[in-house]
């Protein structure tokens, strides 16, 4: 169908493939993540999630978590700005979501993962979420899927805008943006932002119960220029440094997580009317010490060199051509102690096809990587979609991936073992979609079966209070259902999503913990004049906070209101109500959450 003004102006945080497919105004909309280039949206087979700029600032959310938990398949556990925060895609954890930075993988090599409560929404453009394994064409941790975090500078664009905010528990925010053209071919960008809180105590007594603050500072840098009629080069940067306060597992008092970030990328493109030709060479940062009131901590730190070599080839009308090599390197230190091997390097070199003949879309993608610590690994994705009418269309996607062992399974003093293989996963899915009059949907169903887990065990089987090394000794076997709508009713704009997930501990034949078999999303947006609202609820059903299944966590759903008034074409201003229902609710045993919390912010662009 063709959407209103509303749908337009605000294409919902659900929004499947399909359903932006099915409008006239959105098929323009590109994406980079699917296959490594630049593609409308409506021609991705594997599922994807897109959100913008605009409705990150409609919705005013505060950290990527409560971006991401919008989204279908997506279950978070969070508690509380700057806290830990857990991520499951499709019942995988955190490590096993590949997380990026304009196409550049970040985070850390020790812990196998980013860490998302550090990573700001200062300069984002855009988000993309892959759902599904796409390690043949990303290498190691993309077994449930891939995350990329875009702060490219968009063509055409020119803005200056301060932004100020406030809310409950102390926190503040104070931001600022440039962006545009610079002499008749090149272009910049600045955003810079700084913000904090003095929190809540981030968990229950026994332990210490004071309030648990952070503050962080960041900022997003780009320039570029064209050259002749087929040349871009740019460079990219990004820099996080924050602190934030927990509490210590172990009962030690004033504990205090200080991090710092950096990623930076030179990037070279050439394109014509056949080939997109791009050449990246990145470093990034993850660094990150704890402290408290008994030790200074030592200082943990990820150092990784990327080089990227990609192109695309449009060989016929119906037939493209992919590949690419890659390079990268991650070295660590810990000043408190020193690993047994701190450096290692991964080579890869990969192919893509895709082909389109009739109704029929067909893609193909392989990938091996070479790693001095844990050898070689081959992975494989196929995906197919046919239109059965011009309203239906049936696609199906097989895939095979692995996450890398990290440098603390493999290394750490006196109880990393060097000996063990990367976990490996074999994933399959098949969706059913349709684009009607009056309704957008799909539904998915998917299973995913990952082998040779890593998990800590006592050396001794006899004496569990022993020294534990970690071994391959795991298997997970998830399957699950995703059911996606969107309809408008009247200036209405409804974006609704239903996940059923069976994630289970094969060896155990328990649930996998903090995964919820049932969850819901049901966001409504609508736009009126000069007022914005957004009304999300989010059901999240009862999980376990163990691997026995004997730790219950109850069922919940949190509802959050935000507003936004345009006073004028440059001030605007925004307020948020977050669990409307003042919701007592447990995400993870022994932990506090936020209760009712309110948020203004206004924005004035030059």
């Amino acid at each position: 169908m063709k959407k209103t003004l509303l749908a337009v102006a605000l294409a919902p945080l659900c929004l499947p493939s399909q359903v932006f497919a099915a409008d006239e105004s959105s098929n323009d909309v590109m994406v980079v993540t699917a296959n490594r280039f630049e593609q409308p949206i409506k021609n991705v087979i594997a599922p994807i999630s897109v959100v913008t700029k605009e409705e990150i600032d409609a919705i005013q959310a505060k950290s990527i978590a409560e971006v991401l938990r919008r989204l279908p398949g997506v279950q978070v556990v969070s508690g509380g700005y700057g806290q830990a925060t857990e991520v499951y895609v499709r019942g995988t954890t955190s490590r096993h979501l590949l997380v990026m930075m304009n196409g550049v993988r970040i985070g850390s090599a020790t812990l196998g993962s980013a860490d998302f409560s550090q990573i700001p929404l200062t300069g984002i453009e855009r988000i993309e979420l892959i759902r599904g394994s796409r390690a043949a064409l990303y290498g190691s941790d993309a077994i449930g899927g891939v995350l990329n975090i875009i702060t490219a500078y968009q063509p055409g664009e020119s803005v200056a805008e301060v932004t100020a905010g406030g809310g409950s528990d102390g926190f503040y925010q104070l931001g600022g943006s440039v962006a545009g053209g610079l002499g008749e071919s090149g272009w910049g960008k600045i955003a810079l932002k700084t913000e904090g809180a003095d929190g809540f105590s981030a968990r229950k007594e026994p332990f210490e119960q004071d309030d648990d603050g952070f503050k962080n500072s960041n900022v997003v840098a780009e320039v570029g220029t064209h050259v002749g009629d087929h040349w871009k080069l740019s460079l990219q940067g990004y820099y996080h440094d924050g602190e934030s306060d927990y509490d210590d597992s172990y009962g030690a008092l004033h504990a205090q997580s200080e991090s710092s970030l950096f990623n930076i990328a030179a990037k070279a493109g050439y394109s014509d009317n056949k080939l997109d030709s791009q050449f990246t060479v990145a470093q990034n940062q993850d660094e990150n010490r704890n402290s408290n009131d008994v030790s200074n901590g030592s200082k943990i730190k990820t150092e990784r060199t990327v080089v990227n070599w990609q192109n695309h080839y449009q060989l016929t009308d119906g037939l493209e051509l992919g590949g690419g090599l890659e390079w990268y390197r991650d070295s660590v230190s810990n000043t408190g102690m020193q690993y047994a091997e701190d450096e290692r390097d991964n080579t890869a070199v990969y192919l893509t096809s895709i082909y389109r003949i009739s109704d029929w879309q067909f893609e193909g993608s392989v990938r091996t990587d070479d790693n001095d610590s844990y050898g070689t690994n081959n992975t494989w994705q196929l995906a197919t979609a046919y239109h059965i009418t011009s309203e239906l269309k049936v696609s199906a996607n097989a895939g095979t991936g692995f996450k890398a062992p990290t440098f603390n399974d493999l290394y750490w003093p006196d109880s990393g073992n060097p000996n063990l293989k990367p976990e490996e996963s074999k994933n399959y899915e098949i969706s059913l979609s349709g684009t009607h009059q009056l309704l957008d949907w799909s539904i998915t169903g998917y299973q995913s079966e990952i082998d040779q887990l890593i998990a800590w065990a006592p050396k001794d089987a006899s004496n569990p209070s022993g020294d534990w090394i970690p071994m391959n000794v795991d298997e997970a076997e998830i399957q699950g259902i995703e059911l996606t709508a969107g309809f408008a009713t009247g200036m209405l704009y409804h974006d609704v999503s239903y996940d059923y997930l069976d994630a289970k501990d094969k060896g155990l034949d328990k649930q996998l913990i903090r995964r919820s078999k049932d969850s819901a999303k049901w966001n409504v947006s609508y736009l009126a004049d000069q007022w914005q609202l957004d009304v999300s609820a989010i059901y999240k059903g009862t999980s376990y906070d163990d691997a026995a299944n004997t730790k219950k966590l109850d069922a919940y759903t949190l509802v959050d209101v935000a507003a936004s008034y345009f006073v004028t074409d440059n001030l605007s201003v925004r307020g948020r109500i977050a669990n409307l229902f003042d919701k007592d609710y447990v995400a993870k045993e022994t932990y506090n959450v936020q209760e009712r919390s309110y948020y203004a912010t206004a924005t004035y662009k030059f």
